[in-house]
């Protein structure tokens, strides 16, 4: 977490503010369930998102899905969050 993160959120080496963190965290949330069909973008260039936070999410809900939807990932090699 960025400074200015860490005085709006807290300290995450603090068990409160961890587990508030944690609470809407989109990997952490991920249970077993039929889920639709998803796309997922990412843009590789994204320096509020990085490419790997969307490729992790995905790996998740692939592993937890109980149901044979798609789950896809498509990364924009060329854009970023601006």
């Amino acid at each position: 977490l960025t400074v200015g993160e860490w005085e709006e959120w807290g300290n995450p080496n603090e068990d409160k503010y961890f587990q508030y963190i944690r609470s809407y965290s989109p990997v952490d949330n991920v249970h077993a369930a039929a889920y639709p069909d998803i796309l997922v973008t990412a843009g590789l260039n994204d320096p509020r998102v990085p490419y790997w936070e969307p490729a992790k999410w995905v790996v998740r809900l692939r592993e937890k899905k109980t149901n044979d939807s798609l789950i896809l990932l498509k990364t924009d090699m060329s854009s970023g969050h601006f």
